[in-house]
Parts: C-alpha cells; structure tokens; sequence
C-alpha cells in the first residue's frame, strides 16, 4: 500500500523520476502476491516490460531508475528459477551500478545478482561457468566487506553466497556450515525473507546430493 501511495502521488504531480523509481517497486510486491499472470515477470494489465525498458533506455539520464529496475528484476527473475532472465539482467545492472553507490538497490544487486550467477552456474556450459564464478566471487568479495562493518545486515547474505561458492568448489562441508550461519545470522537479526530463502537454497543443495529427509525438511522450513 506504501508504494501504491507513493506512485500514485508522483503520477498525480507528474515526477516522472520517482516515477520510475516507484514501478519496479510496485513490480515485485505484485509478482510475490501473486498478482501478475506469471510469477516472476512484471507483465500484467495495467504495465509492459518491454515498453518500460524501452523508455528507460531512451534517454541516458534514467541510467538510475534503470538500474533499480534491473535490480527487481533479477530479484523477481531468481525467484521465479528464470537463472537465465535474472543473469541477463544483472549484466545490464552492473553497467549501472555507479548511480547508486549507497542505495539499498546496490546491496540487493549484489546479493541477489550472486545466487543468480551461482544457480546458472549449474546449468552453464565449461567456457561461460569462468565468467559466472568471477561474477559471482566479485560480489561475494563486496558483502563480506560490508559485513565485516555490519553484520547484522549482511552477515546472512555473505554466508549464503559463500555457501555457493563452497558449493561450487566442491567444499560440501563448508558449504553446508556456512548455509547454517546464513540460516542463524538471517533469524537472529529479523531477516525472515533472507532465512526462508537460505533454507530454499540449503535444501536444493542437499537435494542434488541425495539427501530427501534433509531437503524436505528444509523445504518446509523455508515455506514456514
């Protein structure tokens, strides 16, 4: 309701920036209610993809609104399992990344842009899983320094990525220890979206390796 408020009043008095800033907001709140005929994409009735990446890339002073943009949609795309979508645009985020040097969006980008690299890795051919790995290590390497200065807020997040990382190495171990201080450091600090997704990503990992019990339970935790 905050960000339907808000894009209604920067439409009623024409601030065609905050605008901008406001649809993706809106965009994601909708595809996770449910309210967008496919889940992950913002398409609906009332808004165009296509059309609003067009606009956005008509003039090169909405690199920031674009960028924001991106970011949701890598975001939206990841957690629709769209690991092709969300790499695709995290590329033409990171073109954009120099307009929002202390933005939430930055934080979200980074950490959301990693899980995206680091669940395409899987299915990535020899020649492109180079690339996704230094993407993903690249964005790793930010959080844990914001982490080292705020780990309330970025401790759980730099777990998870590194979690993937380990997963990818093949340091099973490690990956499952640092899963668990994603899961912990999420619940403690109140990031409840953050540890329901630790837990998803956990239990896909366990899933791949066999372990039914331990997927399912961790599925359920996650739904939880």
């Amino acid at each position: 309701s905050e960000a339907e408020k808000g894009l209604a009043f920067a439409q009623w008095v024409r601030f065609g920036l905050v605008i901008d800033l406001l649809i993706p907001q809106v965009g994601i709140i909708r595809t996770l209610r449910g309210l967008t005929p496919k889940f992950g994409s913002f398409d609906d009735e009332q808004f165009d993809e296509l059309q609003f990446e067009r606009h956005l890339a008509s003039n090169p002073t909405f690199a920031l609104p674009e960028f924001w943009y991106r970011t949701r949609k890598v975001q939206a795309r990841f957690f629709a399992g769209d690991y092709a979508s969300a790499v695709a645009a995290a590329s033409t985020a990171q073109r954009m990344l120099w307009t929002s040097p202390s933005q939430f969006e930055t934080a979200e980008f980074r950490f959301y842009g990693a899980l995206s690299h680091a669940a395409y890795w899987n299915s990535a051919s020899p020649d492109q899983r180079r690339h996704h790995f230094e993407a993903l290590t690249a964005h790793h390497r930010q959080l844990e320094i914001w982490a080292e200065h705020c780990p309330e807020n970025f401790e759980n997040r730099a777990a998870l990525v590194g979690a993937e990382i380990a997963r990818i190495e093949g340091r099973e171990f490690d990956a499952m220890r640092l899963y668990e201080r994603a899961i912990l450091s999420a619940h403690k600090n109140g990031f409840v979206h953050n540890e329901g997704l630790a837990y998803e990503v956990a239990a896909r990992f366990y899933a791949a390796r066999g372990f039914d019990k331990i997927a399912h339970a961790y599925f359920r935790e996650a739904r939880y």
